[in-house]
């Protein structure tokens, strides 16, 4: 979630990442933004899709698809709400269109199946970004993944240090929320 959470367009800054287990997590990264936010932007919600995707990519990655635990379960039920409400309430489908979508007992079968299809394609496409990133980024998951068996809990700074160096710091951009364009 670390890395994916870094190198995310929109995505909320980390605040610490743990490998504690937290109540029903067996660790966790937390994320909090930098200002009050009133709304949320698309490229914000679908960084939130690909944080959750990224454990249960990261475990396939390492440990293979048939060893992939329960511990996503969560994520996965945040990722496909945070989809359905983009697909449904937002208007933020292609195929769906500008729509708010009622109930689905008022909708009909075939829109209730095109709102499902579309929530699908939200998540594949999500999970198919994060699974390129983690390839692209494999060297800093294992360096991210060995510091925190050796020190439990890290600081947004201290993985930044060690995922762009100390000195790099200083000429590092802000990789998750980089400066808008300027709108013609």
């Amino acid at each position: 979630h670390a890395l994916v959470a870094l190198f995310t367009p929109g995505a909320k800054p980390i605040h610490k990442a743990t490998i504690v287990p937290r109540g029903h997590a067996l660790g966790m990264v937390s994320q909090v933004p930098d200002k009050d936010e009133y709304s949320t932007t698309k490229q914000q919600m679908v960084a939130h899709i690909d944080d959750c995707m990224g454990g249960k990519v990261a475990e396939e990655m390492i440990f293979g698809s048939d060893f992939v635990t329960s511990g996503a379960t969560s994520d996965l039920k945040s990722a496909t709400r945070m989809a359905r409400h983009m697909v449904e309430d937002c208007g933020m489908s292609d195929k769906i269109g500008l729509i708010a979508l009622s109930s689905p007992e008022q909708r009909g079968a075939s829109l209730n199946k095109d709102a499902d299809d579309e929530v699908g394609n939200f998540l594949r496409d999500s999970y198919s970004r994060v699974k390129g990133l983690l390839k692209d980024k494999e060297r800093e998951l294992h360096i991210l993944a060995q510091a925190l068996l050796k020190q439990e809990t890290l600081t947004q700074q201290e993985i930044k240090d060690l995922i762009f160096g100390k000195e790099a710091l200083g000429e590092q951009k802000d990789v998750t929320n980089p400066a808008p364009e300027a709108v013609p």
